[in-house]
């Protein structure tokens, strides 16, 4: 390859194999590359760049509504964005302990969120075992080539059953951060897997209105899309019941550690101390 014809990673300098997504005449040989290149620009920036890039990337595949996912973590306030982004990393440590268990395809996102539940040490990695083998079952009935966050959430809320909140301690897992970027997961995703994911996502952005009006005080957006998950497979009246039932002890758990409002890590603990 002659020497104006490569190409090298924006972030780390190696010769690139793959775009991962091109940000201004800038590329990035991994998702890991992206993520940190993210972190040293700072999100709200970046997210303002990725939108841009996303507009401009012609015909190659795009799931719908990642960009309107992308927009959420600029709504936040500027101490709930913050508080996310401490815990992020700790949030994702069990991603990689997690996959040893797998049986079949997992979401970037998905692995994340179940790995979120462990983070503060008060849920089991036995109970997360539970909701994983349970989101695989839910994954194969619908015929489907691997598991989404739609799919665990649906797991979760077939395994709650306590709702009663009591403060407990724990040691969190050693922080492992997983190699992956939240906001080039989704555009980096196998095409047909991915596509069976917008589905199930289209059904969650006609239900989410229905959950905003039930929530007081902070939320991430994020958490908000995800609850609205708990509607689905279910009565409304039912769902309803659940998503009130979950959205107390998110709350209470978030209060415990010190947030002013509910960021997915608090969520997904939350919903984790239900099953377990």
């Amino acid at each position: 390859m002659a020497e104006e014809e490569i190409i090298k990673c924006t972030q780390c300098g190696k010769e690139l194999i793959m775009h991962v997504l091109p940000i201004r005449d800038l590329d990035f040989c991994s998702s890991w590359c992206l993520e940190k290149y993210k972190r040293e620009k700072g999100d709200r920036k970046f997210f303002v760049e990725m939108r841009k890039a996303m507009k401009e990337m012609g015909d190659r595949w795009v799931p719908k509504y990642a960009d309107e996912y992308v927009r959420m973590c600029t709504g936040c306030g500027a101490k709930l964005f913050d508080e996310c982004r401490r815990v992020l990393d700790i949030s994702g440590s069990m991603v990689t302990t997690l996959t040893e268990t797998e049986d079949i395809h997992w979401c970037c996102h998905a692995h994340f969120n179940l790995s979120a539940s462990l983070s503060d040490g008060t849920v089991s990695l036995e109970t997360a075992r539970k909701v994983q083998k349970k989101a695989e079952e839910i994954a194969r009935k619908l015929n489907h080539k691997g598991v989404t966050p739609i799919t665990l959430d649906l797991a979760f809320a077939e395994l709650a059953r306590n709702f009663q909140y009591a403060k407990r301690t724990g040691t969190p897992p050693e922080l492992n951060v997983p190699e992956m970027s939240h906001a080039a997961a989704c555009l980096l995703c196998n095409p047909e897997f991915g596509k069976q994911c917008e589905g199930q996502v289209e059904e969650e952005f006609k239900l989410v209105g229905k959950i905003k009006s039930r929530l007081q005080g902070q939320w991430c957006n994020h958490c908000m899309q995800a609850l609205s998950h708990l509607l689905m497979n279910r009565s409304e009246e039912e769902g309803f019941a659940l998503v009130d039932k979950v959205a107390r002890v998110a709350e209470k758990v978030a209060e415990e550690r010190g947030h002013v409002g509910v960021v997915t890590g608090d969520l997904f603990i939350a919903l984790g101390r239900t099953v377990s």
